[in-house]
């Protein structure tokens, strides 16, 4: 499977996951044509939230303009678009725009294969019914503000979307977890996060393997991910291939 290939099916999954997340919670989302905006009301330090996904570069300018104008009536001052690897012409409106790049982030993808995990002495893997404490797990890694708004959609998630959840615990406690987000053959992984005081031990490997097993017995052929500066080695020795990295331009009113 090509970078393209993989960087399409990462885009087509994270796409769906974000409409999901705006319905019924607090994250707001403008449909125009090629283009879907999301926004965190009250929230605008939040910028990871604050973001544009588009099709392609035509419909991206069009949609400059609305877009500008529908974050500032949301008070939001700040927002960016994730702009895929090699897209030069994107880049040429972003920055025609008064837009700047800023982080970026790899697109990583795997052909799914994976046995289920060997788990060590009084480890478990558990599927929970809920997403409570994988999002606590997540708090503790990178602040409350990042993910409490995901409490308002946790419950509609477990009943009607292609969403799944492995925990691993030890001793009780739950040490490690991540969710898969599943669609067209394609599992986007999201959400994994270890506790501070059990990093290094293999957990969060423990949670990959579990997911990806699990998503391949569901009809899954591969596994993509936007990797977190944590995360990238693990995902590298797991065997992920970098797709290029997805570039932020960020507009920053004033």
């Amino acid at each position: 499977m090509t970078d393209a290939e993989l960087t399409t099916r990462l885009r087509t999954n994270l796409h769906a996951f974000k409409a999901l997340q705006a319905q019924g919670g607090p994250l707001r989302m403008r449909d125009l044509p090629g283009v879907r905006a999301f926004a965190l009301p009250g929230r605008a330090a939040n910028l990871f939230q604050q973001q544009v996904v588009y099709s392609d570069a035509r419909a991206l300018a069009e949609a400059l303009g609305p877009l500008e104008a529908w974050y500032r009536e949301l008070g939001v001052r700040a927002w960016r678009v994730p702009v895929y690897p090699g897209d030069t012409a994107a880049e040429a409106v972003l920055a025609r725009a008064g837009h700047r790049p800023e982080d970026a982030i790899p697109a990583m993808g795997l052909p799914l294969a994976h046995p289920p995990p060997q788990l060590p002495p009084g480890t478990t893997l558990e599927h929970p019914e809920d997403l409570h404490e994988v999002l606590k797990l997540n708090a503790l890694c990178y602040g409350q503000e990042h993910v409490d708004y995901f409490e308002s959609w946790r419950p509609q998630l477990q009943t009607s979307a292609p969403l799944y959840a492995v925990l691993v615990r030890r001793g009780g406690r739950a040490l490690a977890g991540g969710v898969s987000f599943e669609q067209g053959g394609t599992a986007g992984i999201y959400l994994v996060a270890t506790h501070p005081e059990a990093r290094r031990q293999g957990l969060a490997g423990l949670v990959m393997r579990g997911l990806h097993a699990d998503a391949r017995a569901r009809g899954c052929t591969v596994a993509v991910l936007q990797a977190s500066p944590l995360g990238h080695g693990l995902y590298q020795r797991l065997g992920y291939r970098d797709a290029g990295a997805w570039t932020s331009w960020v507009r920053r009113d004033g």
